[in-house]
């Protein structure tokens, strides 16, 4: 260690005071500060309290010999550089390995000659401060290596998540573009329907969460898409998760993302739904179905705007408006405690209440037509015209799957169709109410209405065929679906679910089947006795 002169600090190791006398005054004219212990003991007690630049140690002492010094001094961490020059009278070639094996640099044979001890001294001491220097040099250097390298990996691993976001938005993309050629404009212009679509004209430009009421099958999806192109989010993605077809396991994994080994599975880094729709619209179909568990997530997501992937302790922060869709009474399942209240207020911001398709009957030509228009196109059919009677029947239908299983019946009659005229010639169930069939000598044949724009925006409905009297009282539309349903339920013999079940049967989902049910209150004694 050199003093603050700057001068190399040496000790001097030996029991003899004319071998001490001659470096002390040797080195220090040479401006070299000394300093000197006459046994290993103190040699090492001294090396440790102020470690020194370089050692001259004696062999052969009393107590600890300069081999066994020479040993301990190396075992010492922080004294295992300095140089250790051995001073023997000894000539033999063994004890020179000797000195060697015990970590010695060099050695100086005695009687000393002053030019040998300063030569070898300026050596080893030039020599050390070189390896500090390159030691320090290649410190610097790791250190500059390791910065950058977690540079790199930094980027990398964002060049990585940038890579799978644009993996995934891709294919959303895809999907997206693929769904909007399968979906239509929203059509109809029946008071229930224009009601929906003003307050969707209200909230679309602000940054409201909606959530969207309405049976199976009445366009919840087409209002969500339509909230978002009418808002200011619509240059960036609409992404959509539908909470009933994604696993318990795995919906966190869908809505948050996943990090590489957060489960089983987990190979890679996922990118989740939140994250995707940064920026954009995130629309949640079928929220009641989410578990309880992801509920409580959700809702610190729409609060606090930031989560944690699956397995991961990195908050990313997002910013996406939230769209809802359920078709359960979710007020109710929230005082059932099958859904969270404080949710539930949450994502009820801003209702909007779908009508199913038996209370806007004066839309269904309209949307007959529209299906019946695009069938055409898909299967190169030049079907051009509904017969009146077919129209009759279809406006008369309850729908219980509304426009979805409307679209199902004439893609079904298209397929059927052998020229220019559509016709459904088949029990479509109980109607709404009794119609009037044309006899076979007035059968029009009604033209399809000019297609619309593909804007959000009703559709002008064609002129309505004309229905015949009513005999007897008229049964609700609620009396009538009740019937319908008894009807299949005894059909399947009670069995709702599975490919012969009444939910199949009516195009709906068990748990929709069920809660119509329990609505209509209908019990097994009405099908089953």
């Amino acid at each position: 260690m050199k003093d603050e002169s700057g001068a190399a600090s040496i000790l001097v190791v030996d029991d003899t005071p004319a071998n001490i006398g001659f470096l002390l005054e040797t080195l220090s004219k040479a401006g070299y500060r000394v300093r000197v212990a006459t046994d290993g003991e103190s040699a090492l007690e001294q090396a440790q309290y102020s470690p020194p630049c370089l050692v001259l140690l004696d062999v052969m002492m009393p107590g600890l010999d300069g081999f066994e010094t020479c040993r301990r001094l190396r075992a010492i961490p922080k004294l295992a550089q300095i140089p250790v020059i051995f001073m023997t009278a000894l000539s033999d070639a063994q004890d020179k390995v000797r000195a060697f094996e015990a970590g010695a640099n060099d050695y100086i044979t005695k009687p000393f000659q002053y030019e040998e001890v300063l030569a070898r001294v300026q050596t080893h001491l030039s020599r050390r401060e070189l390896e500090k220097a390159l030691e320090q040099a290649n410190s610097e250097l790791e250190a500059r290596v390791a910065a950058r390298t977690s540079e790199l990996t930094a980027a990398l691993a964002e060049v990585e998540r940038l890579k799978s976001r644009l993996q995934q938005e891709n294919r959303y993309l895809k999907q997206e573009i693929s769904e909007q050629a399968n979906h239509g404009e929203i059509i109809g212009s029946s008071p229930a329907l224009q009601a929906a679509l003003r307050k969707l004209a209200l909230v679309a430009p602000t940054d409201s969460t909606v959530l969207i009421h309405g049976e199976t099958g009445t366009g919840k999806e087409l209002i969500a898409r339509a909230i978002h192109e009418q808002s200011n989010r619509r240059d960036r993605p609409l992404v959509k998760l539908n909470c009933s077809a994604i696993s318990a396991g795995l919906v966190e994994s869908e809505l948050f993302g996943h990090v590489k080994g957060a489960f089983t599975g987990a190979s890679e880094r996922r990118v989740g739904r939140f994250e995707l729709a940064d920026g954009g619209t995130l629309f949640l179909d079928e929220v009641s179905e989410l578990p309880l568990e992801t509920q409580a997530k959700l809702l610190r997501v729409l609060q606090e705007r930031e989560f944690e992937p699956v397995g991961s302790s990195k908050t990313i922060k997002v910013d996406v408006r939230v769209v809802a869709a359920t078709n359960r009474d979710l007020a109710l399942d929230a005082e059932n405690k099958r859904f969270r209240s404080d949710l539930y207020y949450r994502l009820n911001v801003f209702p909007i209440d779908l009508p199913p398709l038996r209370e806007r009957p004066e839309d269904i030509g309209t949307l007959a037509h529209h299906f019946m228009g695009r069938m055409a196109r898909k299967l190169g059919k030049p079907l051009t015209r509904i017969a009146p009677e077919t129209l009759a029947r279809l406006r008369a239908h309850t729908w219980p799957g509304n426009i979805r299983d409307l679209q199902n019946t004439i893609e079904r009659a298209a397929v059927l169709a052998q020229d220019e005229t559509l016709v459904v010639d088949w029990d479509l169930g109980p109607a709404r109410r009794a119609a009037s069939v044309a006899p076979p000598a007035a059968r029009e044949l009604a033209p399809v209405p000019t297609p619309s724009a593909r804007e959000i925006a009703p559709v002008p409905a064609p002129a309505a065929e004309g229905h015949g009297g009513l005999n007897g009282a008229v049964p609700t539309l609620e009396q009538i679906e009740r019937e319908h349903f008894i009807s299949v339920l005894r059909k399947t013999r009670g069995i709702i679910e599975g490919p012969n079940g009444a939910a199949r049967l009516l195009n709906l989902k068990p748990s929709t089947a069920r809660f119509r049910m329990k609505k209509l209150g209908i019990t097994k004694p009405d099908y089953l006795s």
